[in-house]
């Protein structure tokens, strides 16, 4: 009987803009190394139903990424407890996602806070390979516990949404060096 693969889920506002693009980005990098990683993203008020914005639609394929056929969704309790890996654009979400989910909390990290944590590791590897991710999420969780992996500052990713292409620009150089760093990929 097939496992089920590992599983990621970011969380933004809307989802159109920042965890759509990080989806679709990382789903991707997935993709390009054989599969077997689940990549989804959702909401806490989403747009639901609506495709994602199209600024970001052009900085997503320009990342090597698809956005054709996405929709948003609103993020529920039950792709909380789904996810192995809870990823939110900022402080506020991952605190969103976890009083929706109170069981998620160990699992649920901010993409820069959890980026932090790999980029320590040094854990190079493929991006669709479920016991990589494991790892980094059970050390992840490990620095969280013994006090060495703390929110910073600067860990909030700027909605770009009604902001010009400028702000969305910023908004993918942040958010793609760090999906790549958790895929494995060298840029």
């Amino acid at each position: 009987m097939p496992t089920r693969p590992f599983s990621v889920l970011f969380v933004c506002t809307g989802n159109i803009c920042r965890s759509a693009m990080a989806e679709r980005v990382l789903a991707a990098r997935v993709a390009a190394a054989g599969g077997g990683v689940s990549v989804r993203s959702a909401g806490t008020r989403a747009v639901v139903g609506r495709g994602m914005s199209s600024q970001t639609r052009l900085l997503v394929r320009a990342n090597g990424g698809d956005p054709d056929g996405f929709i948003a969704r609103q993020l529920e309790e039950r792709m909380l407890r789904e996810a192995d890996l809870i990823l939110g654009m900022t402080v506020e979400h991952c605190e969103r996602a976890a009083s929706l989910e109170p069981s998620a909390f160990a699992r649920i990290f901010s993409l820069m806070e959890f980026g932090r944590a790999a980029a320590e590791l040094a854990q190079p590897g493929s991006a669709a390979d479920g016991d990589r991710w494991q790892r980094l999420v059970a050390s992840a969780v490990q620095r969280r516990r013994a006090g060495d992996l703390r929110p910073a500052a600067d860990d909030d990713i700027a909605d770009p949404y009604g902001r010009s292409d400028s702000a969305f620009a910023a908004m993918a150089t942040r958010v793609v060096p760090v999906i790549d760093l958790l895929a494995g990929v060298a840029r």
